[in-house]
């Protein structure tokens, strides 16, 4: 097949997008494909090549990228480098890549391309929309409120927020992944405004939600069944950014070492809440597991990273499944 595997982007997880795009290209080369890189931030020059795209994945990026206009994204759509293209395997992450705009680019171009539609897509990445969703699906995610630009000094609102959810308190964006612009605030007005603001930097709303204390775990869903599940054991700390996309900063436990009830129930729970958003292919589905076992759904990840640290990946081999058939299985289910 000739497949053009999209990566970089305009998004702040651009390097980790460029890290797991090249992992896709090599793999997907070595089993017999024509594989060409497109970097859609770069307009009607789009067309790259790996040696030219050497940042690490856990290395932060730059504001001139981030102001790049999405007028470029558009103007690769209208370049030559999609001519002759059997297949877009899509490795942009977060905004601009993974929220259904550059879905509905490809698709007016007339472009297949792996993962979910359009619709899906959006409404994974409007954290809010989707819990809206599973707690209408009657999966159990952790109570919310979801704040604009006009809430960010309304300190009495804040204050009323952090009585009513209690405890600690996570800050993100409504729209971002890769834990960019999250804070966990402990009880404290003068530390939740600061997150409120300084989430409302990577968005156009910011999600606060109730944290739960108790375990990480994440689900690959593969067409429609559930991959091994992993826990996630953040060296000190939380999983931030850094914890993602640094060796040794996490320690992965695949299977996780979870009862075989809880087991099967998280991974129901994963496959409804993939089905729910109407997602394709693959996703990756994160829950935080509470002291008495209970399962709160966070979020879908539609594109989830293929890093060497990456997670879907990691489910995959646990499954018997090798990174370059796992890349070729995206292929055929999308």
């Amino acid at each position: 097949m000739n497949i053009a595997v999209l990566l970089g982007g305009i998004s702040p997880e651009r390097n980790v997008s460029i890290a797991g795009g090249k992992a896709v290209a090599s793999a997907l080369r070595e089993r017999g494909h024509s594989v060409v890189l497109i970097d859609p931030s770069r307009g009607a020059d789009a067309l790259v090549s790996e040696h030219i795209l050497t940042v690490p994945a856990n290395e932060q990026v730059s504001e001139d990228i981030l102001s790049i206009s999405k007028r470029e994204l558009l103007n690769s759509m209208n370049s030559l480098a999609f001519d002759k293209i059997d297949i877009a395997f899509s490795l942009l992450h977060g905004n601009n890549g993974e929220d259904g705009l550059m879905q509905a680019l490809l698709e007016a171009r007339g472009v297949p391309y792996t993962g979910s539609k359009v619709l899906a897509s959006a409404l994974a990445m409007d954290k809010n929309a989707s819990k809206i969703m599973f707690s209408a699906a009657g999966i159990q995610t952790p109570a919310w409120a979801h704040f604009f630009p006009k809430d960010y000094d309304n300190i009495e609102l804040l204050s009323e927020t952090m009585e009513e959810l209690r405890g600690n308190i996570v800050v993100k964006p409504n729209d971002q992944g890769s834990t960019v612009g999250l804070t966990i605030v402990h009880n404290d007005i003068d530390a939740f405004h600061k997150a409120v603001l300084f989430a409302g930097q990577f968005s156009k709303s910011v999600l606060v939600e109730q944290f739960i204390e108790g375990r990480e775990l994440t689900v690959a869903v593969l067409g429609e069944e559930a991959l091994p599940i992993i826990e996630i054991v953040p060296d000190g700390g939380f999983y931030d950014y850094e914890h993602k996309y640094t060796k040794g900063k996490t320690q992965y436990i695949c299977p996780a070492e979870i009862s075989e009830d809880v087991a099967d129930f998280v991974s129901n729970l994963s496959v409804t809440a993939h089905k729910i958003l109407g997602c394709t292919a693959y996703s990756r589905v994160d829950f935080r597991i509470d002291e008495d076992n209970v399962p709160f759904c966070l979020e879908v990840n539609t594109i989830p990273g293929f890093t060497s640290t990456s997670l879907v990946p990691m489910a995959a081999a646990a499954a018997g499944i090798e990174f370059g058939e796992l890349c070729e299985r995206i292929i055929e289910l999308s």
